[in-house]
């Protein structure tokens, strides 16, 4: 597969780099890296994203060519990182299979192979960590723009090295990283400490309609277009959130609800044995076993009683 992907990136010139809606740390550092990778061959990559970088990774390397516009053009190849499914990239991701040789590279194992090129593992821990061994096969010099980016998409998908997908790579490729350069506290202080004040009070206001089911071995909570008003936060201080009420003692699965145009959009975190992506790809989502994540049509009221009874609690 590997020797695949660099055959295409040999004869090709121009390519274009793309992510999911809504994106995180693993999607922002795998596309940036990609693209320092790329520069560094000499070839004309392209960064797409629908939604704007999130603040908390303005301080990662950008790339010089990067936008929010679809691109109505052809590329010799796409990238397209870190997506289950080929519409997470957002509006227009219909027309991407006839812009160019179309390569997945993802660790989801929901994952629905919709590339010419399909390299997914779903035992690793990142996107960040596949092409880390891609940078490897097509020589590329380590450089301290891809490191910064590799690194910080291998802690924020890890959790810190919390989550159980840590596994031996994603240590062995953050040492790499940190030979590079990479100074593991100030990414960290960029990422974890480095908060407006309307993200805490819109998590007041979160927690404070926290729900319990399931002999409390299940919580729910939700966040409306109106407490983003009242906090005058926006959707990005939400990330994170689901890991805070994961975090209360014997809870199995913890779920948010973030309002979007029609309905919710569900983020689901676990915890032991419960498989939170089943109950995701329920509603045409997907993930992990322990992270994953869906959207649901209806109120408030309807989407929680959806999916109450797709997880059998009253």
């Amino acid at each position: 597969m590997l020797t695949k992907i660099k055959e295409v990136i040999d004869r090709g010139d121009r390519f274009l780099i793309t992510s999911h809606i809504d994106p995180d740390g693993d999607a922002i550092g795998s596309a940036f890296s990609m693209y320092w990778a790329l520069d560094s061959l000499k070839k004309h990559p392209l960064v797409y994203l629908r939604d704007k970088v999130p603040s908390r990774y303005e301080f990662l390397p950008r790339p010089t060519h990067l936008t929010n516009a679809f691109p109505h053009e052809s590329f010799d190849a796409i990238f397209v990182l870190d997506c289950g499914n080929l519409f997470r990239v957002g509006e227009g991701y219909e027309q991407l299979k006839d812009m160019g040789y179309l390569i997945n590279i993802d660790h989801h194992k929901t994952n629905e192979t919709f590339g010419l090129i399909n390299m997914i593992d779903p035992d690793a821990s990142c996107t960040a960590e596949l092409l880390y061994f891609l940078y490897e096969h097509l020589h590329v010099p380590m450089s301290l723009d891809m490191a910064l980016n590799i690194y910080t998409g291998i802690l924020t998908d890890t959790g810190s090295f919390r989550f159980g997908n840590a596994n031996s790579s994603a240590f062995f490729i953050s040492g790499k990283m940190l030979q590079a350069g990479v100074k593991p506290a100030y990414v960290s202080q960029m990422v974890y400490n480095n908060h407006p004040k309307e993200r805490f009070k819109l998590l007041g206001l979160v927690l404070s309609g926290l729900e319990a089911f399931d002999n409390d071995k299940i919580v729910m909570t939700h966040v409306t277009n109106d407490m983003f008003e009242e906090a005058g936060a926006s959707k990005e201080d939400t990330d994170g959130f689901v890991e805070y009420i994961k975090e209360i003692r014997g809870v199995e699965a913890a779920l948010l609800l973030r309002q979007v145009p029609g309905g919710y959009k569900v983020s689901m975190r676990s915890r032991g044995t419960m498989d939170v992506s089943h109950i995701c790809a329920l509603f045409g989502g997907g993930g992990h076993r322990n992270a994953a994540g869906c959207t649901i049509e209806g109120n408030l009221g309807q989407v929680e009683n959806r999916l109450k009874e797709a997880l059998k609690v009253q």
